[in-house]
């Protein structure tokens, strides 16, 4: 696909101003969505909640697409849309998908801004503001791509003024960090269960070993009564108790975790 360019631009008009000094009143919204970051709450009702909140502040329309595999799939929305939007695909050749490969926030505020890219939705709006959402691997400080936060004005096309567009810029970062942990979060928890299994298919292999060798050691044993390797067979059994009784704790403690 041949690079497209996009122009930024920021247009102030009365409702655009309406909508700024209600957008600066309420940043308390910020710290009620940091505060998500620490709570039980699914991420999936966060961003749920966040694009209401969105479109009820605004008086805009929004939505989240989020990479799965090769493609970029709308999943959550707010606001009157003309057509069906969940499962619904971001075209390849579309200026969403080619922000989110970018990685860098656009405020589209020129119609023409977007010439030569392909619509995903049946309304081509031009008019709207895209946030990738990204969060940083603390293990590899590698940055993960996971999708974007769409929003715009719908037929009305009202551009997004430039406070705006900072506030969804904040909410971008704060929904990447929610949702990388919840990522994060459910790859500890695999990692911890294959570990467990591991572990778990360990100690059953070394039972099975522990029981062979006792069984060898009792049959030496009863075999060769009265000589000294009888004595060496029964030292090798209590060796084998002590080891089957730390194997026994150790799947006691397993159990209990459980």
């Amino acid at each position: 696909m041949r690079e497209k360019s996009v122009t930024i631009k920021t247009v102030d008009t009365q409702k655009t101003s309406e909508n700024r000094d209600g957008c600066m009143k309420g940043f308390g919204d910020i710290l009620e969505i940091v505060h998500l970051l620490s709570s039980s709450t699914s991420p999936e009702q966060i961003i749920e909640a966040v694009l209401n909140h969105l479109c009820e502040k605004l008086g805009k329309r929004a939505r989240c697409a989020f990479l799965e595999g090769d493609d970029l799939t709308l999943r959550y929305w707010a606001g009157q849309h003309l057509c069906p939007l969940k499962g619904l695909q971001i075209h390849k050749d579309s200026v969403v998908w080619d922000t989110v490969k970018k990685g860098i926030p656009v405020n589209l505020t020129d119609p023409h801004s977007i010439n030569g890219y392909t619509h995903t939705l049946s309304e081509s709006i031009k008019i709207k503001a895209i946030i990738p959402l990204a969060y940083i691997d603390p293990l590899t400080n590698e940055e993960k791509k996971l999708g974007a936060l769409i929003v715009d004005s719908g037929q009305e096309g009202t551009p997004i003024s430039s406070e705006e567009f900072e506030y969804l810029q904040v909410i971008g970062h704060l929904l990447g960090a929610i949702i990388g942990r919840a990522h994060l979060i459910k790859m500890l928890m695999s990692s911890c269960q294959r570990q467990e299994t591991i572990l778990l298919e360990t100690a059953h292999n070394f039972r099975n070993r522990i029981v062979a060798i006792a069984g060898l050691s009792r049959r030496i044993a009863k075999s060769a009564k009265g000589t000294e390797l009888e004595e060496k067979a029964r030292r090798l059994i209590e060796e084998v108790e002590h080891l089957e009784a730390n194997l026994v704790e150790f799947e006691n403690y397993m159990s209990q975790r459980d």
